[in-house]
């Protein structure tokens, strides 16, 4: 296994094939593409990804802890595979931050996001089950197709969001924040008819 502390990477491409054994402690990689790579038996630690694109990428045995995004398009990751179990339950995530970020069709199960920003993030398609969301920030984010399942939502923030529609009987929403008109999108899921006067 090859050991890398405090590496800088830079226009890294990395398409088709496998990449293994590698332990990525505090590193940074800068406009850096990852496209259909299996990485296996890899670990991430505090590593900054700037600029980078990941789309296809299949993870075998990867660990990824505390590592921060900034203008990155992440596709179909499964955040909750790249963590630890047990680390899991003591609150820790794969990641630290997320800015200016697409992440569409991410998976995001059972995580503790509690008081975590997304805010200003693309998660369309997105599915988050699970989730410790309480007073999570997603104003300013494209939800479009993003679903919640079973979620403490509880003083979230979704205002400026757009397109976003879930159930608010699948989901602890309470002290929740919105904005109309797009707030009128859960009305949909209380099981109700609306009607124009």
């Amino acid at each position: 296994m090859v050991d890398y502390t405090g590496e800088r990477f830079s226009n890294l491409r990395l398409e088709g094939g496998a990449v293994s054994g590698g332990v990525f402690e505090d590193c940074v990689f800068e406009d850096c593409r990852f496209q259909d790579v299996a990485l296996a038996n890899c670990r991430f630690s505090g590593c900054e990804f700037i600029g980078c694109r990941a789309q296809g990428v299949r993870f075998d045995n990867v660990q990824a802890l505390g590592n921060g995004f900034a203008g990155c398009v992440l596709l179909g990751v499964d955040w909750a595979s790249l963590l630890d179990p047990r680390k899991q339950d003591l609150g820790f995530l794969p990641f630290d931050s997320f800015q200016a970020c697409t992440l569409h069709h991410c998976v995001f199960f059972q995580l503790d996001l509690r008081k975590f920003s997304f805010a200003g993030c693309d998660l369309s398609g997105s599915y988050l089950d699970g989730c410790r969301l309480a007073e999570a920030d997603f104003s300013g984010c494209l939800l479009r197709g993003t679903a919640f399942s079973h979620n403490d939502l509880a003083k979230a923030d979704f205002r400026r969001a757009r397109e976003y529609s879930f159930s608010l009987l699948s989901n602890q929403a309470k002290g929740a924040r919105f904005t109309l008109p797009e707030a009128m999108g859960l009305l949909y899921g209380l099981e109700i008819q609306i009607e124009e006067g």
